[in-house]
């Protein structure tokens, strides 16, 4: 009960915290794999806020019922569920978070987190950090991430869908710091953008652009899951596969979102002088990456770049060495906003020679 004297939680702080708490289990080993187990069996589907009892839902699921119990009272235990003097179940809001059709649903996190391919990479890290390149992605399976998703498209299915997700979370801030930038062009290219969902509502908002999308061709032809039709852009947005580091569209804006950081220095100054070489002299690029704070400033991109390092072959970077990889293309920073406290757009334009 709450008193005259206790601060009173209103509904939007009370669904951050749920929120919080559930990227914290996310983000934790044994709570992370009990609730992948959870997802991955349908359990967290077959609960709602009706008591379930463990060995009715351990019958309906076919699984072993005495083992379901002991999962569901440690989940328990982490607030994921309540439980009863009968062996009864209930989601928690911190459960309902893994719901697929929870409004800010982290099911696409912890399915591609827990997943055996980026667990197991995981493990390299002693020899990562001995021996340098390449990442543990490369030494667990003999190839990097990209290959191995075009050749495995249910963990392909899994990474974009967890990509699509981070994205989501971070469109309202990154629309916001788009939208006088992007009033001056017609068309935007989005490279290495994925199903379109960024792009999609960028169009969506601002009436005048056309968009393409340049991906792998794998993911331009899962035409199911592009983003432009859902959202009723289709005319004005086409896909079209290639290699960024060969060629690009034409456009007068090009729109990288979480690519760069998944390559060398070497590498992203490829991409990035391919993108000025198709780009017109008033060419614009924005850049939308987590930036690396300075010493003993705490910071997502420090702790991201241990997924950069272990998955990817790449790295997160700080403001200065983004400036070195612009000037090196034929690029000039022009202005950098933080639409939230993880990610940062960097605008730059065209230098007439390089």
């Amino acid at each position: 009960m709450t008193t005259e004297t206790e601060p009173t939680t209103t509904a939007a702080e009370s669904h951050d915290e749920h929120l919080g708490d559930a990227y914290k289990l996310v983000s934790g080993l044994w709570s992370g794999r009990l609730l992948y187990t959870a997802v991955t069996l349908g359990i967290v589907d077959a609960l709602d806020d009706t008591p379930t009892a463990a060995g009715r839902l351990a019958e309906e699921l076919e699984l072993d019922a005495e083992a379901t119990y002991r999962l569901l009272r440690t989940l328990a235990h982490y607030g994921v569920l309540t439980e009863d003097d009968d062996r009864r179940f209930t989601l928690t809001p911190v459960g309902e978070v893994f719901e697929p059709d929870h409004p800010q649903s982290m099911r696409a996190y912890l399915r591609c987190l827990h997943s055996p391919e980026w667990v197991s990479a995981m493990f390299h890290l002693p020899e990562i950090v001995e021996e340098g390149q390449p990442g543990g992605f490369t030494r667990e399976f003999g190839t990097d991430i990209f290959e191995y998703i075009d050749a495995n498209p249910e963990f392909g299915e899994t990474f974009n869908d967890f990509m699509t997700a981070e994205t989501r979370r971070q469109t309202e801030g990154i629309l916001a710091a788009l939208a006088d930038a992007v009033d001056g062009l017609s068309h935007l290219c989005a490279v290495g953008g994925g199903h379109g969902y960024l792009l999609s509502r960028l169009l969506d908002a601002h009436a005048h652009l056309d968009g393409t999308v340049l991906e792998r061709p794998s993911v331009v032809d899962a035409t199911a899951d592009h983003w432009a039709p859902k959202l009723g852009v289709d005319d004005r947005c086409q896909y079209v596969g290639g290699d960024m580091f060969e060629s690009v569209p034409t456009a007068d804006g090009y729109l990288l979102k979480w690519v760069l950081h998944d390559w060398s220095d070497e590498e992203c100054v490829e991409i990035l002088s391919t993108i000025h070489d198709a780009a017109p002299a008033d060419g614009r690029l924005f850049v939308i990456e987590a930036i690396v704070p300075g010493p003993d400033r705490p910071g997502f991109a420090k702790r991201l770049d241990m997924t950069m390092l272990v998955h990817m072959d790449g790295r997160e970077r700080t403001d200065a060495e983004y400036r070195s990889l612009f000037e090196q293309s034929g690029w000039e920073l022009v202005d950098r906003s933080e639409p939230d406290g993880d990610m940062s757009v960097l605008e730059a334009k065209k230098r007439e020679c390089r």
